[in-house]
Formats: structure tokens, C-alpha cells, sequence
């Protein structure tokens, strides 16, 4: 059996500790220990035939164990998942607290869920960002609506962007922008390697410092995934949908083959989804 105590912090953050009974982990044990004896080469026996204790002295139990802990802990946390009917954005960080033969294990699960997003009337602000400019002529002594070209698509969904930004009111859960900024991060170090450099002589060679482009980093994150999130909420309350089709269309399009292979796992097609369903909202929103 199993057991998730959940604890809420303010920025959004949801931590779970999970209790796995020693009954469980024992039987989980001897299920790991079978297929480990299977697999056995003993002395003195076939392959597969020797008995389990002996396979059990003779086995490095550690492996045994990190078999149980890699089939137990993704169960456990599902489970308390849905227990506490959570809807996590990211992947969970994962703690072992106890682990210790013939008691009851306990890890601590750490993710978190999209904020609640406080929108204004966003469609009336919007309009007010995409609403000409106006103009003042001294012969009329009055305002005029500027009359000159037509701003592109491209730069009305910068205005909306703009505004979205503007408006929308929560907070980041700061394990969220952790993952992201060290995402980022790691991208960068991984082109500065690639050319040879380290991320000092990176910054060297930018005129700037590590710390300074960390903040730099950081800034343009935060930008992103607040937008993110609140494309996603619109794209709710908009009741934009991406069929199938639309996926695979963007991929023909592409030509590039690479990308037509990813709509064979179901969570890159799903990734795909939610990169047309913002967009589409940013261009519904842009036509306001």
C-alpha cells in the first residue's frame, strides 16, 4: 500500500511524500529477483536454473533494488496523482527519503500545476493595442486616426503579446522556471562546447559575464513561460482545437523528415498541438 501526504506553497508548488509499505517493496523484490534469475549465470548451473537464494547471494542486490525503486516510484506517484486529482505541467523531481531493507520506503515528489491566470477584460485591452494611432493636425485642431500602412499579422501579434503580458496577473512556480532557466542553460553551455569554448570564455567573448548572461537567461525565460501559460488559458476560454490533420499538414509543409517522425510518439504530436493551438489564439486574438 501507499500513502501521499500533499503540501501546496503559495507560488504553486506541490510536494509529495510518498509512503511505499515494506510489504509491497518485499514483493516487488521477488518479482525483480526472479527476472534477475533468469538471466544468472551460476556456476554449476544453466543459465536461468539456479536456485533463487543462491542467486540472491551471489547478485549484486543494489541492481535489484534500483529495479524496484525505477518500477515502484513512477506507480507510487501516479497513484497519488490521481489520488489528489492533480494536473502537473512538468515532470516531477523525484527525492528518495528511505530506502532501507525490510521497512517502509518514502520519496518526496516535487512538480507543480499551471497558476490560476487573472485576465482582465483582455479582448477590450487588446483592442485598445491594436487600434490605430492617432494624430494630431493643427489645421483641424483635433485627433485623426493615422491612415498609413497597414500593420502585418506579425506585428499585430506583437501588440497582443504586448498586452497579454501587460495584463495578465499570477505567479511563476519557482520549480517551473528552475527546470526552464536550467534547460536554457545547459542548451547554451552545449553550443559554447561545441565551439570549443567554455561558458566563461563564452561570456568573455560577449563582453559580458556569467552571472550577467545567467540574468539575461532568466529575464527572457520568465518572458516565455508566462506567455506560454497564458496562450494555453486562452486557448481554453477561445475553445481553439488542432485536428490531427492541421499536425500533419505543419509537418508535410516542413519537409523535413525529422519532424514528420516525431508524430509517431504521442507526446511530440502533443507538444506539436500545443504549438498550434497558441498560435492559432495569438492570430484569432490578433484579428479582434
Amino acid at each position: 500500500m501507499t500513502k501521499a501526504i500533499i503540501a501546496r506553497q503559495p507560488d504553486g508548488t506541490i510536494q509529495l511524500t510518498i509512503d511505499i509499505s515494506k510489504a509491497v517493496v518485499k514483493k516487488n523484490y521477488d518479482q525483480q529477483l526472479i527476472e534477475a534469475a533468469k538471466k544468472a549465470k551460476i556456476s554449476g548451473f544453466r543459465k536461468g536454473k539456479a536456485p533463487k537464494k543462491l542467486v540472491e547471494e551471489k547478485i549484486d542486490k543494489s541492481r535489484v533494488y534500483e529495479a524496484v525503486i525505477q518500477k515502484l516510484v513512477p506507480e507510487a506517484y501516479l497513484e497519488a496523482i490521481k489520488e489528489h486529482q492533480l494536473n502537473p505541467v512538468i515532470a516531477p523531481k523525484v527525492e528518495l527519503l528511505k530506502a532501507k531493507e525490510d521497512e517502509d520506503w518514502q520519496f518526496r515528489a516535487t512538480t507543480c500545476e499551471a497558476p490560476k491566470i487573472e485576465l482582465r477584460d483582455y479582448k477590450t485591452e487588446i483592442r485598445k493595442n491594436l487600434a490605430p494611432a492617432k494624430l494630431w493636425t493643427p489645421e483641424k485642431g483635433k485627433e485623426e486616426k493615422d491612415k498609413g500602412q497597414e500593420p502585418t499579422v506579425e506585428e499585430k501579434i506583437q501588440k497582443v503579446i504586448e498586452a497579454l503580458l501587460e495584463l495578465a496577473q499570477f505567479s511563476l512556480p519557482a520549480i517551473l522556471m528552475e527546470e526552464e532557466l536550467n534547460r536554457s542553460l545547459s542548451s547554451l553551455i552545449n553550443q559554447a562546447n561545441s565551439m570549443g569554448m567554455t561558458i566563461d570564455q563564452y561570456a568573455q567573448s560577449t563582453g559580458k559575464t556569467t552571472s550577467q548572461i545567467r540574468e539575461e537567461y532568466r529575464i527572457r525565460v520568465e518572458s516565455e513561460l508566462r506567455l506560454l501559460l497564458i496562450l494555453n488559458e486562452l486557448a481554453k476560454r477561445e475553445k481553439i482545437e488542432v485536428s490531427d490533420k492541421e499536425i500533419e499538414d505543419l509537418t508535410k509543409a516542413s519537409g523535413d523528415k525529422k519532424v514528420a517522425k516525431q508524430l509517431t510518439d504521442p507526446l511530440q504530436k502533443e507538444y506539436l498541438r500545443g504549438v498550434l493551438s497558441r498560435r492559432k489564439t495569438l492570430e484569432k486574438l490578433a484579428n479582434l
